[in-house]
């Protein structure tokens, strides 16, 4: 029950008359209890009740032309029953249409209560529906067709109530979820031949609403009667001296870092891949060639800044050439290698580098990445095209059977759409780093803090005061050079948790795939920070002897605290 300003006035004001009601004299104490009965009855007849149901019409849809109605019950203290039923027949003159009906009942669980503020769901729902020549933004595929079928499927989701009164509120809810779709595709919005059976998975938004909601039943709250005036206190009595306070032990808490390990040798590698266009049954490297410039100069871009690091040494180029599977197996094998091969040439005239650095393979046919783009796809006969890939027959056998497969038609749309994806060059440079000492390490951190390895950057760090600035930026910029590092993101934690920063610190603790001891140490720090000591003593007896110091510290406070409370 929701209480007024004036109401809660009157409350106060008869609190204060009760605390100091001992020196009241017998008119006073019976003026005083016949109020109180008064409040007491009044607080009876006032009391509002919730709404029985409602009804409820979504306007999102009303400015589509969509029919709808729902109806939500109360099912509990904090739980609801929302149906909504939702009919489109429209077709338009021109015979655009998106005809459907679809029923979403939904389960709710109010934060508050019920019919009231935020809440969450859970819904399923199913439709049936008839659409085509739909206009943009929607694509010229979806245009060009009609799909006619049915969907079901889940959802989860939020949204929030405003009532303006008892009878009348506003109700905004966005749901995501799962739908499986079953349906006949035909050529045109309202004519030809059915084209195909498909069905689909779709994951996405499933819930939009922004609905005008009519309560039913209950009552709202009388408005309250005016508080009577509060009776003149009686001074009062000195207070007594206050018994001796218990001090609290603060525990002094530590983060834990961990030294990285030094590398031998401070290797590196940058990869890529090239779709460079070759003309038919040719394998040269023509620059100015279709879109050959643009691949060219990815290629270009990766070579170029670690030539261009004065500590960097190419130790290998390795360059793996691949090819469609149309044509014959052996003849793209031989294609695959040449095409390759034309790179190394390409790179080593570049930037004459030593003919020793490549190392060259052709692939030939991709057949697994084939697979991997069919599956992806909404081709059609997509299960019978995977089954054919998928199958022990030779490779130029496969090839034919996708060729005779619907007269062709889905080996004609791979050769326009999936094949030119195979056909490409990958390429990895592998390269090391120059080693530094701390003093050139603190130089280089400036410019190109990537020539530094996590070790080198640990000693960096440990030359500034822990807690600064600089010692912070340290642990910063190595995670976000070697973002994958748990060392990287156990040390980036422990400086946050050193500052207070428990976001930045529950960020990068959620990146540690395995979890050392510091990792507990540092996860109870970060516990105690949140007000949860009891999580906090946990983590830090699993982190053994890294914890042992921050579990001494909490121990400590914990018996300080039951002496305060004996």
């Amino acid at each position: 029950m929701k209480i007024s300003t004036r109401a809660l006035i009157a409350v106060l004001f008869l609190a204060g008359a009760v605390g100091t009601s001992q020196a009241q004299t017998p008119t006073q104490t019976q003026t005083q209890t016949q109020t109180q009965a008064q409040n007491q009855d009044q607080g009876r007849e006032g009391k509002a009740t919730l709404p029985s149901w409602n009804i409820k019409t979504n306007l999102l849809y009303d400015a589509t032309g969509t029919l709808n109605l729902g109806a939500e019950f109360r099912t509990g203290a904090r739980t609801s029953l929302d149906i909504p039923l939702n009919l489109n027949p429209w077709k338009s003159a021109d015979n655009r249409q998106w005809r459907h009906l679809l029923v979403q009942p939904e389960l709710r669980w109010w934060t508050r209560e019920v019919f009231d503020g935020h809440f969450l769901g859970a819904h399923a729902l199913y439709s049936y529906y008839n659409v085509g020549n739909l206009p943009d933004p929607f694509s010229d595929y979806m245009k060009a067709h009609r799909f006619e079928g049915w969907m079901a499927g889940v959802g989860v989701s939020y949204g929030y109530r405003w009532n303006f009164n008892h009878w009348l509120g506003l109700e905004a809810t966005v749901g995501l979820g799962y739908a499986y779709l079953e349906y006949d595709k035909f050529e045109c919005r309202n004519c030809g031949a059915n084209l195909a059976s498909e069905t689909k998975d779709y994951f996405g938004p499933t819930k939009v609403g922004l609905s005008l909601v009519f309560a039913i039943g209950g009552k709202p709250a009388p408005e309250p009667e005016p508080a009577p005036p509060a009776p003149v206190p009686e001074p009062e009595p000195e207070p007594e001296p206050e018994p001796e306070q218990v001090v609290i032990y603060e525990p002094t808490f530590a983060a834990s870092f961990v030294t990285p390990e030094a590398e031998a040798v401070k290797a590196r590698s940058e990869s890529g891949k090239a779709y460079l266009d070759f003309a038919s049954g040719r394998a040269e490297i023509v620059p100015n060639y279709k879109n050959n410039a643009a691949e060219l100069q990815k290629i270009d871009a990766i070579i170029e800044s670690v030539r261009s690091n004065p500590d960097a040494t190419i130790t290998r180029i390795a360059i793996t050439g691949y090819a469609s599977p149309d044509g014959n197996y052996n003849s793209n094998m031989t294609l695959s290698e040449r095409r390759a091969q034309a790179l190394r040439s390409h790179i080593g005239s570049t930037y004459t580098l030593s003919g020793r650095l490549f190392s060259v393979y052709g692939a030939g046919e991709d057949w697994e990445g084939l697979e991997t783009l069919v599956e992806e796809s909404f081709i059609s006969q997509r299960e019978q095209i995977l089954t054919i890939i998928r199958s022990s027959d030779s490779f130029d056998i496969r090839e034919r059977r996708l060729m005779s497969l619907a007269g062709g038609a889905p080996f004609r749309t791979m050769k326009a759409d999936l094949f030119p994806e195979l056909r490409r060059v990958e390429y990895t440079l592998d390269y090391t780093i120059t080693p530094f000492s701390v003093e050139q390490g603190k130089e280089v951190m400036k410019t190109r803090p990537g020539s530094l390895s996590l070790n080198e950057m640990f000693l960096v760090a440990n030359t500034y005061t822990p807690g600064s600035e600089a010692f912070s930026d340290v642990f910063e910029t190595a995670v976000r050079v070697f973002p994958d590092s748990d060392v990287a993101n156990l040390n980036a934690a422990a400086s946050a948790l050193g500052r207070k920063d428990t976001v930045s610190a529950v960020r990068y603790l959620g990146k540690v795939k395995v979890q050392m001891p510091e990792y507990w140490n540092n996860l109870g720090l970060l516990q105690w920070l949140q007000g949860d000591k009891t999580s906090a003593a946990a983590s830090f007896a699993r982190a053994g002897a890294a914890g042992t110091t921050n579990a001494a510290e909490l121990t400590k406070h914990l018996e300080s605290l039951a002496e305060g409370n004996n």
